[in-house]
């Protein structure tokens, strides 16, 4: 009996295509293991939001001069699905709502086309617009903080802050798939300037021009090019003020021969900025240290990456003196307890979810795909069949990471939960085609005939 091509190629052939079928295996297992880790697949959230500030103002302002405006030159973008404002004082939001599909790019274009024509205040700012995208989130939160005396009271947390910039935030930013590090908390440092009023009135002088001779004295700005020969040379201008006492030398006003300098109508000190949020770590005052991934940087991966930079924490006497043939412990955390006494720990791991909630979905297709066999044999009763399907869907599973990972497909909920339900496809269509192959022997057909022809009906 004659039959197609393809499938008479696969009987004759049976060689040939174990190997092509054990080569796909391969390719599918090495694919598995490249494939990124993510909770969701990646999406493109169809929402922009305009913020516009408009400083000094109060929330009726805003909605009746900045909003409203805005809301009426953006309300006719077509695929639009929602319109909405947020007016506080000071601040305008206008968020628009797009219809799942549409070309953010050209939406976002059509927004600064229709945003150039809204006359707004000539005290406001100009609009800034804002893409909602969940992955922005930080990946990884840690918590630093000290211990002793040396981190006590304002001293002690700009102490803390400037260690988390110079030295956490160095060795951070170097490993592949951090797109940035953030530090929040803390006092962060800075030099204030506290002008005597009657000194200034004395010496002539006026509160802007003392703004405008620091602003002119901390420069850094380049100055053109030098060329000698054939080399060429960028010039640069660089004043800027490194040291406290360098601004209270500051030289201010010359009249005939005497100088007022800023340490003569103002007393400079060393402070911090205003505050805008305070972190606790186990009651205790601490810095925190967001750590974000970039777009295309396996999350799983990243946050394993980061931890081992990280490394665990001793605070043992015998961790800080290690014994003969004890090394001693290398990571970031016990280099700044054993330095500067400040504990260094991951508060909060976005990994932590994804993998319990991938492993859960895995252990549940893997327990749907045992129970499918063991169900089969139940009323099978024949060891030989319910094998041939039990070796089918590990097989087609692995050959099902290999066209993943060509088309970047993440394994998340939605793909690992897809591969779920093609477990039960699979094995339903081989209790078909293993029900006709055995229909067609009962026939009288050999082991070949019987599959080519039980494989076509």
């Amino acid at each position: 009996m004659g039959a197609p091509g393809p499938t008479h190629f696969t009987t004759s052939r049976p060689v040939a295509v174990l190997m092509v079928f054990l080569a796909a295996v391969v390719f599918g297992f090495f694919s598995f293991q490249r494939l990124p880790l993510n909770l969701m697949p990646e999406l493109t959230y169809p929402t922009l939001t305009v913020r516009t500030e408009y400083p000094g103002s109060a929330p009726e302002e805003v909605e009746n001069e900045v909003s409203r405006p805005i809301e009426e030159a953006l309300g006719v973008i077509g695929g639009l699905s929602k319109l909405s404002s947020i007016s506080r004082a000071g601040l305008s939001d206008v968020v628009l709502e797009f219809l799942w599909g549409t070309d953010m790019s050209k939406a976002t274009q059509e927004v600064m086309e229709k945003l150039d024509l809204v006359f707004l205040p000539r005290e406001a700012e100009r609009p800034l617009i804002l893409h909602f995208d969940p992955a922005l989130d930080p990946i990884l939160e840690l918590s630093f903080s000290g211990e002793g005396d040396r981190f006590e009271g304002e001293a002690g947390l700009r102490r803390l802050r400037r260690i988390a910039d110079l030295q956490v935030r160095r060795a951070l930013e170097p490993i592949k798939g951090v797109a940035a590090v953030r530090v929040r908390g803390g006092l962060e440092e800075e030099y204030h300037v506290l002008l005597d009023q009657p000194a200034i009135v004395r010496a002539g002088l006026s509160v802007q021009q003392v703004i405008d001779r620091l602003r002119q004295e901390n420069i850094n700005v380049a100055g053109g090019t030098l060329k000698e020969g054939r080399a060429e040379y960028m010039v640069r201008t660089l004043n800027e003020y490194t040291q406290l006492e360098e601004i209270g030398e500051t030289v201010l006003l010359r009249w005939e021969d005497r100088e007022v300098r800023v340490r003569d109508v103002a007393r400079v000190v060393r402070a911090h900025k205003d505050r805008d949020m305070i972190t606790r770590t186990d009651g205790r005052e601490s810095v925190q240290i967001d750590i974000y991934k970039e777009a295309d940087a396996n999350l799983v991966a990243l946050a394993k990456a980061v931890q081992l930079a990280v490394g665990p924490l001793d605070r043992t006497e015998a961790a800080d003196r290690p014994g003969p043939g004890r090394m001693r412990p290398t990571g970031l955390a016990q280099r700044l307890y054993r330095d500067e006494r400040a504990v260094l720990q991951v508060v909060a791991d976005r990994s932590g979810f994804i993998e319990s909630s991938i492993r859960e979905v895995r252990n549940t297709a893997i327990l749907g795909g045992v129970l499918a066999v063991a169900v089969l044999y139940l009323f099978l009763r024949d060891l030989k069949t319910t094998a041939i399907i039990g070796v089918s869907i590990p097989m087609s599973l692995l050959i099902t990471f290999a066209p993943l990972n060509l088309l970047g497909v993440s394994l998340n909920i939605m793909s690992l939960g897809g591969l779920a339900l093609g477990v039960g496809m699979l094995v339903d269509s081989s209790i078909v085609v293993l029900e006709s192959i055995f229909r067609c022997r009962e026939e009288g057909d050999d082991v070949v005939a019987a599959a080519i022809r039980g494989r076509r009906k």
